[in-house]
């Protein structure tokens, strides 16, 4: 996305830029609020971390970075950060390709709903193409729907299913011999 590329989204008009040192405040709130949807039993709500890992990922890609802001006169105060897409490009261990990651899509609340994160995700896929990426990966909570919905909408494919089991310390764990068996089952 080039730097002030304008988009009209709904009613809404907006412009892209990369994130900068400024944004990184703003960011980390936006993070803070993605882990309490990923992790709600046990997010990280410490804005200095967030902020500091933001800033190492800022070192490694900055033009992963990517924030949309609403143009003064649709925001409350001023130019305002209305949403937020972190990229990652990795290579795979086993091969040395390179692959895709989306780290974090966020849409501020009040502006949800005009099709920014449709926008964004959009353009990771070209992001990703333009650097020769073949495969992308995004996780998303299971119960994240409008996340997921919005990367069905743009062909992404669910690929893993990742299960919980919290211990609670001291709880007997006795299954009977049936459920025993069930490891070692084909």
């Amino acid at each position: 996305m080039s730097d002030n590329a304008r988009q009209t989204g709904g009613n809404l008009e907006c412009y892209s830029r990369l994130a900068g040192e400024d944004d990184l405040p703003v960011l980390a709130i936006f993070e803070r609020e993605l882990a309490k949807m990923s992790f709600p039993e046990d997010p990280i709500l410490d804005l200095q971390y967030h902020t500091e890992k933001l800033q190492r990922a800022m070192d490694r890609e900055p033009e992963g970075m990517i924030v949309q802001a609403v143009s003064a006169d649709d925001a409350p105060v001023g130019d305002e950060i209305a949403a937020w897409l972190w990229l990652e490009t990795k290579t795979t261990l086993a091969t040395s390709e390179p692959y895709g990651v989306l780290r974090s899509i966020y849409v501020r609340r009040r502006y949800r709903r005009h099709g920014l994160a449709l926008s964004l995700a959009e353009y990771a896929i070209r992001y990703f193409a333009s650097r020769d990426v073949k495969k992308i990966m995004a996780k998303v909570h299971a119960e994240n729907r409008p996340a997921i919905q919005v990367l069905r909408q743009i062909g992404f494919d669910p690929l893993h299913t990742t299960l919980q089991f919290r211990l609670e310390p001291g709880a007997p764990y006795v299954f009977d011999e049936e459920d025993e068996e069930r490891p070692n089952e084909g």
